[in-house]
C-alpha cells in the first residue's frame, strides 16, 4: 500500500489548501486537522495507524500553514470548517468523518456544525476550548490583550500582536538555538520519541514548516480567541471526546463544555494522560471509535 500522497487542491475562491492523502484509499475517509502549531506532515504519522484502521486519512494544512493560502479577513472557525467542506466536495467526498487534534479540535467541530448532511463523525483528542472564557482571567494577558483589538474591530492590530507573540514569545527560545539540532531537541522536549531517527526527520519538517511561515499560527490565535462563531447544538454526527486528566495544555473542562454543548457527544478521560500521551497512543482505537460510530 503507498505510503500516501501530498497535494494541492484550488477552493472555489482561488485559495490553495495543501493536504495529505494517506491511510486506506478505499477506506471511509476521514479529514484530519493538525494541532497548533502543525501541518498536514502529521498526516504522516498517523499513516499506519489510518492503514491498520482502514480508514482513508486527509490531513489538511490551515490557511498559512505551507503553502495554504493565508486569509486576508477575519479569522473564524466558521469559515474554516467551510473551508472544509469545500475541500470535501473537491475530493468528490458524500460523508466524511473529522477529527482533529489539540487546536485543530475546533476545526472540526465548526465543520461538523457547517456541513452536518455529511459529516458522519467528529473525534476531538484534547481539543482547545473557549480557554478566554474558561481559563482564569489571569492567563496569557499578552494575548487576552491582542484579541481585545480584534473585539474592538482592529484586525490589523490584533493580526500584528499575534504574530509578534507567535515570532517573539512563543517561538523564541527556538529561534535562539544555535542550530536546526538544538532548535528540533528544544522542539521535542521530552517526547520520548525523540530519539528515533525517522521520527525525528519528520518532525524536524514540520518544524522548519512552522518556523519559516508564522501566519498559520497567527490565524489559529485569532479564529480560537476570536470567538466561537458557530453553534455546538447544530453538531449532529455521534461526537467522540477523548481527553487525558493529567492535560494542563487542555484540560478535562473542555471536554465538559463540548459535552455540554453537542447533543450527541461522548466523553471519554483517560487516567494519567497528558497532552502528548493522549494524541500518540491511541490512534488506531480512535479512528476504528469514529468509523464504529460512524456506522
Amino acid at each position: 500500500m503507498s505510503s500516501g500522497d501530498d497535494a494541492s487542491l484550488t477552493l472555489p475562491d482561488g485559495r490553495i489548501v495543501e493536504i495529505f492523502d494517506g491511510g486506506d484509499p478505499s477506506g471511509p475517509p476521514i479529514i484530519h486537522q493538525p494541532g497548533t502549531p502543525n501541518t498536514r506532515i502529521m498526516g504522516r504519522l498517523w499513516h499506519p495507524a489510518a492503514v491498520a484502521a482502514g480508514v482513508r486519512l486527509i490531513s489538511v494544512n490551515r490557511p498559512g500553514y505551507g503553502g495554504s493560502t493565508p486569509v486576508v479577513g477575519r479569522p473564524s472557525l466558521s469559515a474554516a470548517g467551510r473551508d472544509i467542506a469545500a475541500l470535501a466536495t473537491l475530493l468528490n467526498l458524500e460523508e466524511y468523518a473529522v477529527v482533529g487534534a489539540s487546536g485543530g479540535g475546533p476545526f472540526s467541530v465548526a465543520t461538523a456544525a457547517v456541513d452536518p448532511q455529511r459529516v458522519r463523525a467528529v473525534g476531538v483528542i484534547a481539543g482547545a476550548g473557549p480557554w478566554r472564557e474558561l481559563a482564569d482571567p489571569s492567563v496569557e494577558p499578552e494575548e487576552r490583550a491582542c484579541l481585545a483589538r480584534l473585539d474592538d474591530g482592529d484586525l490589523v492590530g490584533a493580526r500584528a500582536g499575534m504574530r509578534h507573540l507567535v515570532e517573539n514569545v512563543w517561538q523564541a527560545g527556538l529561534r535562539r538555538e544555535p542550530d536546526d539540532s538544538a532548535r528540533l531537541d528544544a522542539w521535542l522536549g521530552d517526547d520520548p520519541r525523540a530519539g528515533d531517527e525517522a521520527y525525528r526527520a519528520l518532525m524536524a519538517e514540520a518544524m522548519r514548516a512552522v518556523l519559516e511561515g508564522t501566519e498559520g499560527a497567527v490565524y489559529d490565535g485569532l479564529a480560537h480567541g476570536g470567538g466561537w462563531d458557530f453553534d455546538l447544538g447544530a453538531v449532529r454526527a455521534p461526537t467522540l471526546l477523548w481527553y487525558g486528566d493529567a492535560d494542563e495544555a487542555c484540560p478535562v473542562a473542555y471536554g465538559r463544555w463540548y459535552a455540554d454543548g453537542i447533543p450527541t457527544a461522548e466523553l471519554v478521560i483517560f487516567p494519567g494522560e497528558d497532552h502528548l500521551t493522549i494524541g500518540d497512543t491511541h490512534r488506531s482505537d480512535m479512528l476504528a471509535a469514529l468509523v464504529t460510530a460512524w456506522r
